[in-house]
């Protein structure tokens, strides 16, 4: 029995010795006490015990924006930030969520996501997403972390160049609490705005420039 014990040791020795990899999978429910970005753009968790879990870039992605913990501190979530042809700066286009050993990669209808939150202390999360310029309605989605599922949906118009008035519209209370957060972020002195629409040269989007 014993030689038989000695394999099943090594592995726990080399699974708790330095980062594991995100994806690999813990079984049991964890918590998360920091997260940050790192020099090269990966997302690295510490939970409890000090030990620290990566999350990479994946593809053309560039980096990670700032991250945040839910309140129940079981989940972690950052925007994934992508080139953009038509802009200086990296634009949202996934946001990225890690809870219980998995990564989620919540992509929406494929624009960018430019508000979010967790809903119910980390179990659900939110976003909206619109163009970069122009934009007259944000979709909105509020999902299971855990299996992903669609909960609900919602698409709010905005005021725009072709629509300055739209016509109001019944504002579920998620999304309300979404475009309260972002409001109080705007007015905030200290706010870091990441990759926030501006102005464009050209306002009709080109083939090449989807998210114009």
């Amino acid at each position: 029995m014993l030689f038989r014990l000695f394999p099943l040791l090594g592995l726990l020795a080399v699974s708790s010795a330095g980062p594991l990899l995100a994806g690999s999978g813990a079984q049991q429910p964890e918590s998360y006490d920091s997260a940050r970005v790192d020099d090269a753009g990966n997302l690295v968790i510490t939970k409890a015990g000090n030990q620290t879990i990566v999350i990479r870039r994946e593809g053309e992605q560039t980096s990670f924006s700032a991250p945040k913990i839910s309140s129940a501190r079981t989940a972690v979530a950052a925007q994934a930030m992508f080139p953009n042809c038509c802009t200086s700066y990296d634009i949202p286009l996934e946001l990225v969520v890690y809870g219980s050993g998995k990564v989620h990669r919540f992509k929406g209808i494929g624009l960018p996501i430019f508000e979010w939150g967790f809903v119910n202390g980390g179990t659900r999360v939110a976003f909206g997403q619109t163009t970069v310029h122009f934009g007259c309605e944000t979709h909105y989605e509020l999902r299971e972390i855990a299996s992903e599922r669609l909960i609900d949906s919602a698409d709010i118009p905005d005021p725009c160049g072709q629509r300055p008035n739209p016509k109001p519209v019944q504002i579920p209370a998620w999304v309300a609490e979404i475009r309260l957060r972002k409001a109080r972020f705007a007015s905030s002195p200290r706010r870091r705005v990441i990759g926030a629409p501006t102005q464009c040269a050209d306002a009709r989007p080109t083939p090449s420039c989807a998210y114009c």
